[in-house]
């Protein structure tokens, strides 16, 4: 039975690096971080600056790649009880990529599920949460919840519409994270790997229709459409 798991795991591995799709949480956080660390809308706050000093000593560590002493920072003060709320999210987001990278990924897979718990409609710590959990799940080889997860990412963070008046004539939405294209693109390789191939399709034609902006994810939904 574990032979046959391994053997799963690996045929999936090799599918999502054959088509590019090798999920890089990475950038997510790195997102973060640089955003300034996102949206303390109660930043003048005592308990709130609080909570910002007591991630410091990790964000140091993990701006030095001292990942392993960040993890174990992040993690003692998740264990403590010391963060709340949105600090709670953000040390989770943090520790569940670390353990993301190290391959661990049921710990990973606890730890974007709290930050999600507790990130409330931040959208940038969401989003990164649910798209590291997607992330895991791919890893896992639970393909038919990794898209389950990317489906509800688009419709919560998607804005753009596609709509060339909307782009030229007046303002058109913008997505609620950048990940988004990349969100579809994994979409369209879950739904044909699962034999969903019109919903694979579908995505594929909605890439270009709105991200055709977007040489990256357009030119890969062009090439996927012209294979099938």
């Amino acid at each position: 039975m574990a032979n046959e798991s391994n053997q799963n795991n690996s045929e999936i591995k090799e599918f999502f690096v054959q088509h590019g799709t090798k999920v890089l949480v990475g950038l997510v956080i790195l997102l973060v971080v640089v955003a300034g660390i996102v949206q303390f809308r109660d930043s003048r706050k005592a308990a709130a600056i609080e909570q910002t000093e007591l991630l410091g000593k990790g964000y140091t560590l993990l701006y030095a790649n001292e990942k392993d002493a960040a993890l174990a920072e992040f993690e003692a003060r998740i264990q403590a009880g010391d963060v709340k709320g949105l600090s709670l999210a953000k040390a989770a987001l943090f520790a569940g990529n670390i353990k993301y990278e190290k391959a661990d990924y049921d710990g990973a897979i606890a730890l974007f599920q709290k930050s999600i718990d507790n990130a409330g409609d931040v959208a940038l710590v969401r989003s990164a949460a649910i798209h590291g959990l997607a992330a895991a799940k791919m890893e896992k080889g639970d393909l038919s919840a990794a898209a389950k997860l990317l489906e509800d990412f688009v419709s919560e963070f998607g804005k753009r519409t596609g709509d060339k008046e909307d782009r030229f004539q007046k303002e058109e939405p913008l997505d609620e994270t950048p990940l988004v294209p990349d969100a579809m693109w994994k979409l369209v390789l879950l739904h044909n790997e699962l034999g969903s191939k019109n919903k694979a399709k579908n995505v594929a034609e909605r890439i270009i229709e709105v991200y055709g902006d977007n040489t990256q994810y357009a030119d890969k939904a062009k090439k996927f459409l012209a294979s099938i």
